[in-house]
C-alpha cells in the first residue's frame, strides 16, 4: 500500500527540538505498563516519594522483577481506578506534586559501560522500568525479554515510524542518534550479539552523519518507507537480504532476533548510561484542534488535559482523540486519560475530519485479502468470531501470522473492525497455548 507519509515529505525538518511539558499538580501512574503484565503496590495513601522511587513491582516474577517508578516528587493520595488508552479500567496510584527533583533539571554525566556485565546491564533495564514498544500494541518489559532469548546474533533499531501517521520515533531518531547509537551498542552486549542494524528512512535529514558511527558490527539499513507496512520485522529482514548487507557483513538478520524501536533505545539510554529511570516519555502532539503541533517530554501519570493548557487550548473541540497513530493506535474517550510508558503520540481531531463510522454487512469485496501483507483471509476470521462459530485449524493457524497492520480495516469497505478482532483473537489463540504448556 501506497501512502502519503509525512516522514518523507518536509514536515520533519519543521522541527529542531524537543522540551519538557508543564509539570501538573497530580499525576496518575496506572499499575500496568506493559503487555500481560500487573503490578503490586509498594507505597499507601499518606507516603512520601521521591522522584524516580520505586512505587510498584511486577507480579510472578519474582525472578526477574521489573518496576513502575514514580515520576514526581510528592504525596500519595489514593489508589484509584483509570482508563488506559486501549479502554480498559486499571488502578492506578495518584500522587500530589511537592519536593525538590532528584533527575529534572540536573546534569546527568555519562557511565562508563565498558565495565559492565550483560548481567549487571540486564537487571539495570529490569530495575529502571525499560519497557520496549516495537510492538505499539503490546509493549514488553525489555530487561525480560533479553532475559527470555536463547540466542540472538543481531539486535534491528527501527529509526522510523511503523504508522505512516506518526512521526515519533523519526524525531526521537534526529534529536538523539548518538545517543541511540551508544545505548545500541550496550543492548548488544547485554545479548552478546553479534551485530547492530539500524534500521533508517532513505530520505532520512541527518543521515550524513551516518558514517562517523559505522563499524565492522554496527550498520545502516536504508529503507523506502512510502510503502505501508515497512516497520515490521517481516520487512525489516526483507530489506537486510536484499541489501548489500546482506553479503558484506560478518552478521546477518532474522526474525528470531531483537526489534526495538527509536524511543525504546532512548529509554535504554537514560537507564544505563544516565542511571535515570523510566519516568518520563517523549509525545508528538498534533490534530488540527491545536495552533501548532510539537514534541514534548511528558511525565509519566500527567493528566492529557494539563498537557493541552500548555500547548494553548484548543481551536476546535476535539470529537476524537487518536493515540499512537490512525492505522494501529486507539481512541481515547476522555482528557483525563494519563500518559503511560506505551503512548508516543496524541492527535486532536475535530468532527469535520471524521469520515462515516457505521458498521455495515460484509460485501464480499475481497480488498482486505487482497492487501494483506501475510495473505490471510481477515473477511474469514472476523465472519467466525462474530457468529461464534468453531475455529478451524487453518484459521487458527492464519490468525496468528497477522502483523497488526490494520490494512484489512484501511480497505473494508463495510468498515468492519477487521484488524481490532483479529488482534483480541490472536492474543486469546496465543494465551490458550501458553496454558495448554503449562
Amino acid at each position: 500500500m501506497n501512502t502519503n507519509n509525512p516522514i518523507v515529505s518536509s514536515v520533519i525538518k519543521n522541527y529542531s527540538y524537543t522540551q519538557n511539558s508543564f509539570l501538573s499538580k497530580y499525576v496518575t501512574i496506572p499499575l500496568i505498563q506493559e503487555y500481560g503484565s500487573s503490578y503490586r503496590v509498594l507505597v499507601k495513601p499518606g507516603d512520601s516519594v521521591q522522584e524516580g522511587e520505586k512505587i510498584a513491582v511486577s507480579e510472578g516474577t519474582a525472578v526477574y522483577p521489573t518496576y513502575i517508578h514514580s515520576s514526581i516528587p510528592g504525596t500519595v493520595t489514593d489508589i484509584i481506578s483509570c482508563t488506559l488508552p486501549n479502554g480498559k479500567q486499571e488502578f492506578a496510584i495518584k500522587i500530589k506534586f511537592g519536593g525538590s527533583f532528584k533527575y529534572l533539571g540536573k546534569n546527568k554525566k555519562e557511565d562508563n559501560t565498558d565495565s559492565l556485565s550483560p548481567s549487571v546491564i540486564t537487571e539495570s533495564l529490569l530495575d529502571k522500568g525499560v519497557i520496549n514498544t516495537f510492538y505499539i500494541s503490546r509493549p514488553k518489559s525489555l530487561g525480560y525479554q533479553i532475559r527470555a532469548m536463547k540466542k540472538c546474533g543481531c539486535i534491528a533499531v527501527r529509526m522510523f515510524d511503523e504508522d505512516p501517521h506518526r512521526i515519533t520515533d523519526s524525531l526521537v531518531a534526529k534529536f538523539y542518534l548518538e545517543q541511540i547509537v551508544k545505548a545500541s551498542k550496550v543492548v548488544a552486549k547485554a545479548l552478546n550479539a553479534g551485530g547492530i542494524v539500524l534500521a533508517i528512512d532513505q530520505k532520512m535529514q541527518n543521515k550524513n552523519q551516518l558514517k562517523e558511527y559505522e563499524t565492522d558490527n554496527l550498520k545502516f539499513l536504508e529503507m523506502n518507507i512510502k510503502r505501508y507496512p515497512c516497520g515490521t520485522p517481516r520487512e525489516m529482514v526483507s530489506a537486510f537480504s536484499r541489501s548489500n548487507l546482506n553479503k558484506n557483513c560478518k552478521f546477518s538478520l532474522s526474525k528470531q532476533d531483537l526489534f526495538i524501536d527509536a524511543s525504546s533505545m532512548l529509554e535504554v539510554y537514560n537507564a544505563i548510561l544516565l542511571e535515570t529511570p523510566a519516568i518520563s516519555r517523549n509525545i508528538h502532539f498534533s490534530g488540527n484542534c491545536l495552533y501548532s503541533s510539537c514534541m514534548l517530554n511528558v511525565k509519566v501519570g500527567t493528566p492529557v488535559k494539563d498537557i493541552v493548557s500548555q500547548l494553548g487550548g484548543f481551536v476546535k473541540t476535539p470529537a476524537l482523540i487518536i493515540i499512537n497513530g490512525e492505522l494501529g493506535g486507539a481512541s481515547a474517550q476522555s482528557l483525563d486519560l494519563p500518559i503511560t510508558k506505551d503512548i508516543k503520540s496524541i492527535k486532536f481531531v475535530s468532527s469535520r475530519r471524521i469520515t462515516d463510522e457505521q458498521i455495515y454487512s460484509c460485501v464480499n469485496c475481497g480488498n482486505c485479502r487482497n492487501i494483506c501483507p501475510v495473505k490471510i483471509s481477515p473477511d474469514l476470521l472476523y465472519n467466525t468470531v462474530q457468529n461464534v462459530m468453531p475455529l478451524s485449524e487453518m484459521l487458527r493457524d492464519s490468525a496468528v501470522l497477522c502483523n497488526s497492520c490494520g490494512l484489512c480495516s484501511t480497505v473494508c469497505q463495510a468498515r468492519l473492525p477487521l484488524a481490532q478482532t483479529i488482534s483480541v483473537l490472536k492474543e486469546n489463540i496465543i494465551q490458550n497455548k501458553k496454558e495448554e504448556e503449562k
